[in-house]
């Protein structure tokens, strides 16, 4: 039986189809882009069309016997039921399992080990994984209230500072081309657009090669201090002494992640850009 396993993001997706004796036979993890789903409200025909778009391409992709998703906003039952059911528009025949993005994380990084794991990508998630399953995780507040330390949290901050007057001209010449972007179409994306949080965090790659100026080195370990204060003050001293990240601004920024949580006794074990790969591993190994 065929295994299609999927890291869905809320900007982006990574597939990767497993034949039965668990080798590969197609995965995007060097492309073709696949958009994100977040199930908590957004909209995911992008996701859909792309897909379809790529079983063109490998008609076995809609072959999958199996589909195993760990999924953004999936956490509560009425989500996982509405990603399992916008799958089930592409795989009917399939048998659809979804699992939070936390739980994909865990695996991919720990397997059957036990260890906090922190996602950091265009939102943020932490939970302590008992080695098999996360057992104490943090509310997800979504990028409004919470996801401190995220892409859509930086980006707040990237946002206030270039219209507020404290954003160096060379930073806004490498973030946003010397232009400044138009305040009420910034306003509309935000208030009004269907991805905010992925606006938001989308110019925050940028800064990744420019880490070592002095305003991005505050801005980013000001944002990475924020959260590691939250990890402190709801993970138990026991769970908290190694912690392994995922996503795309854990791994462009870890230099800077891993001194902040060492100021609150932590260490950062590992950093993967991509779970899929740590996934794939996972299941395969479990299924060969």
């Amino acid at each position: 039986m065929s295994l299609l396993i999927a890291d869905i993001g809320a900007s982006s997706s990574r597939w990767t189809l497993l034949n039965e004796a668990g080798g590969t036979v197609c995965s995007n993890l060097h492309g073709p882009r696949i958009p994100g789903f977040n199930a908590a409200g957004a909209d995911p025909a992008p996701m859909l069309d792309a897909l379809h778009a790529w079983a063109m391409e490998v008609p076995a992709l809609l072959a999958a016997d199996r589909v195993q998703v760990y999924g953004a906003g999936c956490g509560a039952p009425e989500r996982a039921a509405r990603m399992r059911d916008v799958l089930a528009t592409r795989w009917p025949a399939a048998s659809i399992e979804v699992g939070t993005d936390l739980l994909g994380a865990a695996r991919a990084v720990y397997g059957e080990a036990p260890g906090l794991v922190l996602i950091l990508g265009t939102g943020m998630n932490a939970g302590f994984h008992d080695g098999v399953r996360p057992i104490t995780t943090i509310p997800s507040l979504g990028y409004i209230i919470g996801d401190e330390g995220s892409g859509a949290d930086i980006g707040k901050q990237l946002f206030r500072d270039l219209y507020q007057g404290r954003m160096p001209e060379e930073i806004q010449q490498a973030v946003f081309g010397g232009d400044v972007p138009d305040l009420q179409e910034v306003v509309a994306q935000v208030y009004r657009g269907t991805a905010p949080a992925r606006f938001l965090a989308a110019p925050v790659g940028r800064l990744v090669p420019h880490i070592e100026h002095p305003y991005v080195h505050g801005l980013i370990t000001t944002r990475f201090r924020k959260l590691c204060a939250l990890l402190t003050g709801w993970f138990p001293a026991g769970q908290r002494q190694r912690v392994a990240a995922v996503g795309s601004v854990a791994n462009g920024f870890h230099d800077l992640l891993g001194p902040c949580l060492a100021e609150q006794g932590m260490v950062l074990t590992e950093v993967m850009a991509e779970p899929l790969e740590g996934l794939v591993r996972y299941h395969g190994g479990r299924s060969a």
